[in-house]
């Protein structure tokens, strides 16, 4: 299985959604990045299939 990487920008990703293609079957997989009371990055991500 690929791994997807995601890059995240700080100032301006977090508690934004996204729509990224996989890079493996081009589907698109909706991400939201949210941070937690540690300022630890939480990456929610579904595709259309979920």
């Amino acid at each position: 299985m690929e791994i997807n990487d995601i890059e995240i920008d700080q100032d301006n990703d977090v508690n934004q959604q996204q729509i990224v293609d996989c890079q493996v079957c081009c589907s698109p997989i909706e991400i939201l990045i949210t941070q937690d009371s540690d300022n630890d990055f939480i990456i929610h991500a579904r595709t259309d299939s979920e």
